[in-house]
């Protein structure tokens, strides 16, 4: 795809140096080029179906240590969005840095783009739905089914008065299904999905079909169960949602304002030994992967945590000046790539070890918690109930509750083995305190 020809290039630099021109510090565009094609199934049936293009750009100038930004769509217009953006630098919010920095050295090579994308055609993304759609049909026609598929392609190009310029192609695509089932008061629900730059292993019909026949006959039986203190084990889709709230606490932002509960913990032993965490913003194809920051500057891996004590706060340029710190080359003080050192023992182990446990695919409410500071309160959405090694059904009407970074200081497993797509493991917690209505 080549979509930002030499002529916008030219005009992207003309904007930039009429900005300087304007009285403004420093100034950079973002824009961004994208062609897709999207299906939807709903009620089991063929719902929309059809392509899209977009074009859009954002601009964000400094003048008087102040920032002002604006965003349309017509590229024709970009002096006249320049004009919008320093009449808003008048009464923006404070910059913490007048002028872009220079760009850097030694930028990583990514792979983010890929032609397998383009070759999933129209029929394939419409049959593959259509497929997975059939495959619970004949589980149980009584079933809400829902699927959706994607690919999209796009191409964006960064620039700003430090001299920094960067033109880029990514790819995407997107398959995914689930289906619900109401019977009186109840509700069975389920829903499988992966999302990647290329198409290669990941793009698995037959496992995303497995895992919803696999999910309906777990969650078809109603487990007899009163609430206690048990162990817990978190699927693969659950690590990553309890790991935000730690990761974070590394935000060099939230630790300036002295909002992390981790502010004056570096260094000291704070979590389990088995918990590592690194940042890679370098993984070819992941939606989240990019080889320099939000000024242009490269990025780099980071080990945000390593034997349970946290190591670095992250800092982007804009937090690295207010604070007076150097910048970690993280856009937003947040990370890319999430990754978390893998334990010793399988998950299927972790399950067969369990006498009574419950097992959690999903949450209601998660994100309502105070996860700023960890403590969390929420329902199960699809949890089983585990004896004996063995998944006997789901639990319906139950919650929990405890403490995000209690949990990670605590006794805690993490599985050998990693889901494929998000390259998250399993989490074994061995006491939460789960309550139902029944008790």
């Amino acid at each position: 795809m080549s979509f930002f020809n030499q002529d916008q290039i030219y005009q992207i630099e003309s904007c930039l140096s009429l900005a300087l021109k304007r009285g403004a510090s420093g100034a950079a565009i973002e824009a961004n080029y994208e062609e897709s094609y999207a299906c939807g199934f709903a009620a089991g049936r063929l719902k929309h179906t059809g392509t899209s293009e977009s074009l859009r750009y954002k601009i964000e100038v400094i003048r008087n240590g102040k920032r002002g930004s604006a965003g349309g769509n017509i590229f024709t217009e970009l002096d006249k969005m320049l004009e919008r953006a320093l009449l808003l630098a008048d009464n923006g919010a404070k910059a913490n840095f007048d002028s872009y920095p220079e760009p850097g050295s030694n930028y990583a090579r990514i792979k983010q783009n890929c032609s397998s994308v383009a070759r999933l055609t129209r029929e394939k993304l419409v049959e593959d739905c259509n497929i997975l759609v059939s495959r619970l049909k004949e589980l149980d026609h009584k079933l809400d089914i829902d699927a959706g598929a994607k690919r999209s392609q796009s191409q964006s190009i960064f620039a700003h008065t430090g001299g920094f310029l960067k033109k880029y192609n990514y790819s995407q695509w997107s398959l995914g299904a689930g289906f619900s089932k109401l019977s009186g008061e109840d509700m069975l629900f389920a829903g499988r999905g992966r999302s990647w730059g290329k198409v290669n292993a990941l793009y698995d019909l037959a496992y995303l079909g497995d895992k919803l026949i696999e999910d309906y006959n777990y969650g078809k039986h109603i487990a007899d169960f009163g609430g206690a203190s048990l162990p817990v084990i978190l699927s693969p889709a659950l690590t990553m949602s309890f790991l935000s709230p730690v990761v974070g606490a590394l935000n060099g932002r939230n630790v300036y304002k002295g909002i992390s509960p981790l502010k004056d913990k570096l260094g000291k032993n704070v979590f389990n030994a088995d918990l590592s965490i690194k940042d890679e913003p370098h993984i070819d194809y992941a939606p989240g992967s990019s080889s320099f920051d939000s000024v242009g500057l490269p990025t780099r891996p980071a080990l945000l945590i390593e034997n349970g004590v946290p190591l670095m706060f992250m800092y982007d340029y804009d937090t690295a000046h207010l604070t007076g710190n150097c910048s970690t080359n993280h856009i937003g003080c947040a990370p890319y790539n999430v990754r978390i050192r893998p334990g010793k023992i399988h998950s299927k182990e972790l399950l067969a070890n369990c006498k009574e446990a419950v097992y959690i695919q999903s949450l209601l409410g998660f994100g309502q918690s105070n996860l700023a500071n960890g403590d969390f309160s929420c329902n199960l959405a699809v949890a089983y109930l585990v004896r004996n090694g063995e998944i006997q059904g789901r639990i319906k009407n139950a919650m929990m509750a405890g403490n995000i970074f209690e949990l990670f200081a605590g006794d805690m497993q993490i599985s050998a083995d990693l889901e494929a797509n998000s390259k998250m493991p399993h989490l074994f917690f061995p006491s939460i305190n789960i309550a139902t209505k029944n008790k």
